[in-house]
């Protein structure tokens, strides 16, 4: 299934991660099942959901979110939600990155297992977020005194493949829709 949905290796996530996500899903949708709820269709939605949203990130190529924040909502609050995605976005990535190289350096140090090394891992990338966020407004703050709103002209590459893409949610935001107005 995650062949279909992925175009490459890099849109999924690693074995663990796969693991934790999807057994987390999985849980949920039994214990909702057991005490009388729908879990089986929570479970498959929440799977497919899963699967779109990893496909979507990573494909995602940096500047989307700007783009498209200010495409829709204009330079004042297209802007100002633009950057806040793409910063969410970049320090997404970045959490990424240093928890594989917080892994390694703990593997060299001789880890004691994954559940003695949460405690430092968390530690230490709360402590880089926050020394990063702290940085990164007082950037926004010395370029020109940022207030809100900004300058920015969208631009947009289009392929057959985003035309297909397109179509194909059109597509699914109907069905969404007959089948929501169906429960009406």
């Amino acid at each position: 299934m995650g062949g279909v949905v992925a175009r490459n290796e890099r849109n999924l996530p690693g074995r663990v991660a796969a693991t934790v996500i999807f057994g987390a899903i999985m849980l949920f949708a039994g214990f909702t099942e057991a005490f009388g709820g729908d879990g089986i269709s929570y479970g498959f939605r929440m799977t497919v959901v899963t699967l779109i949203a990893f496909w979507a990130f990573g494909r995602g190529r940096e500047g989307d979110l700007m783009n498209t924040a200010v495409w829709a909502f204009g330079d004042r609050i297209g802007f100002d939600l633009g950057l806040t995605a793409e910063m969410a976005v970049s320090s997404l990535r970045r959490i990424e990155k240093d928890v594989r190289d917080i892994r390694n350096a703990l593997k060299l140090k001789g880890s004691r297992g994954p559940v003695y090394d949460l405690i430092p891992l968390g530690f230490t990338l709360t402590l880089m977020q926050i020394h990063r966020a702290r940085e990164q407004g007082r950037v926004l703050a010395t370029r020109g005194g940022y207030q809100g709103g900004g300058t920015f002209t969208p631009s947009f590459h289009c392929s057959k493949t985003d035309i297909f893409a397109f179509f194909s949610s059109i597509l699914i935001i109907a069905a969404v829709f007959v089948s929501f107005v169906g429960y009406l």
